[in-house]
């Protein structure tokens, strides 16, 4: 498995509650900051690059149409998004074991 020089994007979305903090029709959705980090330290430790981007930024659209493309059928629900160059390999919510090995599967 050759790591050098891959970069894996993650796509998330600040932690808010869109019904409320307290409300019963919706849980929360997106990832708090240290949820990033965990996800993103447990990423680097394979020797790869990271680049974490929320997806309210304004040139995501611009950048990455094919995140975008997910985001707008899916909605913001399916964050944190995972890929690998312009290739999504995962998304919704993981742990940072279950990123690890998503991005070995799919490393050449």
């Amino acid at each position: 498995m050759s790591v050098n020089n891959k970069v894996v994007r993650i796509f998330t979305l600040p932690l808010q509650f869109p019904c409320g903090p307290n409300s019963s029709c919706c849980g929360p959705i997106g990832q708090t900051e240290e949820e990033i980090k965990k996800l993103s330290d447990a990423i680097k430790n394979l020797g790869v690059e990271v680049e974490v981007y929320n997806i309210t930024e304004k040139d995501i659209s611009k950048k990455f149409p094919s995140v975008v493309k997910l985001l707008t059928s899916f909605g913001p629900g399916i964050v944190p998004v995972l890929a690998i160059g312009d290739e999504v390999i995962s998304v919704g919510r993981l742990t940072p074991e279950e990123a690890v090995k998503a991005i070995k599967e799919n490393i050449n």
